[in-house]
């Protein structure tokens, strides 16, 4: 019980390292748009196995199944900005895929773009601390 809610209080749409494909968007403008949800909380978490998947791709050109690496591709551009960053590799990717994920929402349209554009929305992105229990807001 992360935020201390019961059953049907969240919505919720669960994906290996938080990306947003067209049926999660889906299910987001539909939580948004038929049940009036005021928030979306983009969640990562610390060593999050498929951002580390992605950073695998990148630096030792792993290669996976062609689902895992539909999966992780967009994941990729957070792990290159994070290349270029100082600090823990997978964390910082962690962190800028949050963002990115973020951005991207808020730059959709439809029920999702009416919302944030009347006010009554706000999207937001947070990091999971699985030593600490902790969440941090972050986007």
């Amino acid at each position: 019980m992360l935020f201390g809610r019961g059953l049907g209080d969240l919505f919720i749409v669960r994906v290996a390292g938080n990306t947003v494909d067209l049926t999660g968007l889906g299910s987001i403008e539909y939580a948004v748009d038929h049940l009036g949800v005021p928030l979306i909380v983009v969640l990562g978490r610390e060593r999050c196995g498929a951002v580390s998947a992605a950073i695998s791709l990148v630096k030792e050109h792993v290669s996976y199944d062609s689902a895992i690496e539909a999966m992780v591709a967009p994941i990729l551009p957070a792990v290159l900005k994070a290349e270029t960053m100082d600090g823990d590799l997978l964390d910082n990717s962690v962190r800028e895929n949050i963002s990115n994920v973020v951005s991207r929402l808020k730059a959709t349209g439809g029920a999702i773009g009416e919302k944030l554009e009347a006010g009554v929305l706000k999207i937001v992105g947070a990091r999971y601390d699985l030593d600490e229990g902790k969440v941090e807001f972050i986007a």
